[in-house]
């Protein structure tokens, strides 16, 4: 018997609440066509025409699409919340069972004429009739509509990939100033609960600010509403795929100056080294964002203009953006420079000349001892004057005369043909000697050329640890 009575009231309560909906129905449906009944959704919704509807604007930032750095366009995916207040759409609730809201089509009720203003997009750039209106009593609608839009955004990549952009979102009406619909924001940031993260872009911040502007064809505001999104650039990609190669490749520019520069190897290792990033840039030419321009690349041009500002969008990124590449570039060239003159004062051609005395003072020693290379410095004091080779000849020529002379007899001179003979040698033992002190100076030439070689090569690889340091900090650090 308990159990039938369980049943039994159980049914009761779901036959009440089945009830209570279909009154409710049946109360929606005469409201709204008691409401439709005379209503024009052309004609702004206000007993006295001279009344401005308040239109108040709130927007929830979904989602950051896309940012199209070479045809400068910004995609974004928006909640739009729109609230104003229709005086034609009010009713007295307790007339009808006390319902206090009730729901249209977006199509069967006036709606705002809002559009964005600097659309680059599809379309037209307005508000589709997508979801329903909620009405209240009141008269107070609402009207919440995702859409996405593509904007317009100047785009300065001059720091990429530090680089960070800040792009605009203008919603005005087309059709109605500030006279007749009045626009206001709710909300002095945009809602960010629903946002998924961009995995190129990281939103700093957003603002939401209200602007009047005034037009010489129309008379009256025309109030807009303005989104700023800043956007941060993420720069982990670039720096692991970009930078990191770069820099090894200036260590390893770097490490060319500990190979021998008379060895040939250094001039092959250091070309490889410029083929590599010359390559290297090529390559990533394709993936640097463009320059930013001053006039946007718009849909509705013509094919030969867009051909014309991808080149120089391409050759501005080669250029502009990559900075890092280029200084890396010149870095190099000038080391492959600075090789090749090693190489060719340590290979001096013949017959080479003395090296100047203000190059000797200067390299081989003041550098020389800056550098602490003290041997070079210290093989030929500058202060004194090097004894010259000739005489040491000179001395040997007079020893080596005396020598023939001791070892002959005196009275062998006097015989006609033993004085040529002895002519003879000492002829040949002056021409032998003449060449010996000129291999000697020549090979002391060539000695100070090497040393002066060496003093530099230790300079230019000094020269170019500091500035491949300047360059990678300035680009990491800045």
């Amino acid at each position: 018997m308990e159990v039938r009575t369980s049943l039994f009231l159980g049914a009761i309560v779901v036959w009440v609440y089945c009830l209570q909906g279909l009154v409710g129905q049946f109360t929606a449906a005469p409201l709204r066509e008691k409401l439709l009944e005379n209503y024009d959704r052309r004609v702004r919704p206000v007993r006295d025409q001279n009344t401005p509807v308040t239109l108040d604007v709130d927007v929830a930032l979904r989602q950051v699409v896309d940012l199209n750095e070479l045809q400068e366009v910004f995609t974004t995916l928006l909640w739009l919340r729109l609230y104003w207040t229709d005086e034609l759409l009010q009713w007295n609730a307790s007339q009808y069972d006390g319902l206090t809201s009730t729901t249209f089509h977006s199509s069967e009720v006036w709606r705002p004429d809002i559009f964005l203003i600097n659309n680059i997009g599809e379309g037209s750039g307005n508000l589709l009739p997508v979801t329903d209106v909620s009405v209240s009593s009141e008269g107070r609608v609402a009207w919440r509509q995702p859409s996405m839009f593509s904007s317009s955004c100047k785009v300065d990549v001059s720091q990429f990939p530090y680089d960070e952009q800040t792009c605009m979102l203008e919603f005005s009406s087309w059709l109605y100033g500030g006279n007749d619909l009045d626009l206001w924001n709710i909300s002095a940031t945009m809602d960010e609960t629903a946002f998924q993260q961009n995995d190129q872009f990281e939103v700093t911040y957003t603002k939401v600010e209200r602007k009047v502007t005034y037009y010489d064809c129309c008379p009256g505001p025309w109030p807009s509403i303005e989104l700023h999104i800043h956007l941060k650039r993420r720069r982990l990609f670039y720096v692991v795929n970009m930078v990191v190669p770069c820099l090894d490749l200036l260590m390893l520019n770097l490490a060319a100056f500990y190979i021998p520069p008379d060895s040939g190897e250094r001039l092959g290792f250091t070309i490889t080294v410029l083929l590599s990033l010359v390559v290297f840039q090529q390559l990533l030419t394709t993936q640097l964002p463009a320059t930013s321009t001053s006039t946007p690349l718009l849909g509705g041009c013509s094919t030969k203009f867009r051909l014309y500002k991808l080149t120089l969008s391409l050759l501005g990124a080669y250029f502009i953006t990559g900075k890092f590449f280029t200084a890396t570039i010149a870095l190099v060239t000038i080391s492959l420079l600075i090789t090749i003159l090693v190489l060719r004062l340590s290979h001096p051609s013949h017959p080479s000349r003395p090296l100047p005395r203000w190059l000797h003072v200067l390299i081989l020693h003041y550098m020389a001892s800056f550098f602490c290379m003290c041997n070079i410095a210290k093989t030929r004091p500058t202060s004194e004057t090097p004894r010259n080779v000739n005489d040491n000849w000179a001395d040997d020529d007079i020893g080596t005369n005396n020598l023939i002379l001791d070892s002959r007899h005196q009275n062998a001179l006097n015989d006609p043909k033993n004085r040529s003979t002895l002519q003879e040698i000492s002829s040949k033992v002056e021409n032998i000697s003449a060449y010996l002190r000129g291999k000697v100076n020549d090979d002391e030439e060539e000695s100070e050329w090497k040393m002066a070689a060496l003093v530099l090569d230790r300079a230019a690889m000094l020269a170019t640890a500091i500035a491949s340091v300047v360059i990678s900090l300035v680009f990491l650090l800045q």
